[in-house]
């Protein structure tokens, strides 16, 4: 957080997206490697496809990962003035962002919560136990 609360922010979100289908250890090491290069929404943004690519190729999907993490920070220039939004739905607009990521990081990056983040497994699990609608 060194680098100030919009840059951690932005660190949540890609860790989050990076997570997906990825071991912990992988996303740790990805994100210290991206970390390295400068992980700030702006140094994203600039970065090419290939270079992006080569930073994250350890984890699941890079390929797709890549291509969203480079929408994601065009967006966030241009809309958010290169901060996150400050809502889960919003987040959810964002390409590869999901209901369980956007939930974990509005918790962890504002500290609000408007739902849970569980994956897709547990979510069949409490619908077959009828815990939820």
């Amino acid at each position: 957080t060194h680098l100030g609360p919009v840059v951690y922010r932005f660190q949540v979100l890609v860790a989050l997206m990076l997570s997906s289908q990825t071991k912990d250890a992988v996303v740790g090491e990805t994100m210290r490697s991206l970390q390295s290069h400068g992980l700030t929404v702006q140094n994203i943004h600039e970065t090419d496809d290939a270079k992006l690519n080569s930073l994250i190729n350890k984890v699941g999907f890079h390929n797709n990962k890549t291509k969203y993490m480079k929408a994601v920070a065009e967006i966030l220039v241009s809309k958010y003035d290169g901060d996150i939004p400050t809502t889960a739905a919003e987040m959810m607009e964002l390409p590869g962002v999901g209901p369980k990521m956007a939930y974990i990081v509005e918790n962890v990056a504002f500290g609000t919560v408007s739902g849970i983040g569980v994956d897709t497994h547990m979510h069949r699990i409490f619908n077959d136990l009828k815990w939820v609608e």
